[in-house]
């Protein structure tokens, strides 16, 4: 049988509806009918698939939570999927807000660490003619090997701005 997405629709809509209306059995008859779908959507958007899962979860606690504002005029599917939409933005964000933290800032007690590592791979000299936030890019840059945009987000400078610093030390260190 082909998915016709109208007939779904109107499907979603009217187990919803049951929901809303005190049928708890159509709880389960709408989880079996939408989960699938929901995990797909939610998989591309998320790209992990146990936080994708978790999100269509979520998606259900909060149909549960909000049914009394289903609408059954303007359809179920897309009731749900604004409910998921707002479930996985909020989880981005939250990731964002977590990865921004997670990023190892070098602090001067490290800058002993660094001169000792380019010491080994007999860099010193050329490097040691470098500021300390010159050394400090430099190390991001070549030993743990961040882009240019996450060294712009330590350093809370524009990529453009790393950019040409990182070509001013290659200079500085060419000749």
């Amino acid at each position: 049988m082909a998915y016709d997405p109208k007939n779904y629709n109107k499907l979603i809509t009217k187990i919803l509806n049951r929901v809303k209306h005190g049928n708890t059995a159509a709880m389960t008859e709408l989880f079996d009918k939408t989960y699938n779908h929901f995990c797909g959507i939610a998989l591309v958007k998320i790209w992990d698939k146990s936080k994708a899962e978790d999100a269509v979860m979520s998606m259900y606690e909060n149909i549960m939570k909000y049914i009394e504002s289903f609408d059954a005029k303007k359809g179920g599917v897309g009731w749900m999927f604004t409910i998921l939409s707002r479930i996985i933005y909020n989880l981005n964000a939250e990731e964002q807000a977590v990865k921004q933290y997670e990023q190892p800032i070098i602090d001067n007690n490290s800058l002993d660490d660094i001169n000792l590592m380019y010491e080994t791979i007999g860099l010193s000299d050329f490097v040691s003619e470098l500021d300390d936030e010159d050394r400090k890019m430099v190390f991001m840059l070549y030993f743990e090997r961040r882009t240019l945009s996450e060294i712009a987000d330590i350093l809370r400078l524009s990529t453009s701005a790393v950019h040409k610093r990182k070509q001013q030390i290659l200079k500085k260190l060419k000749s």
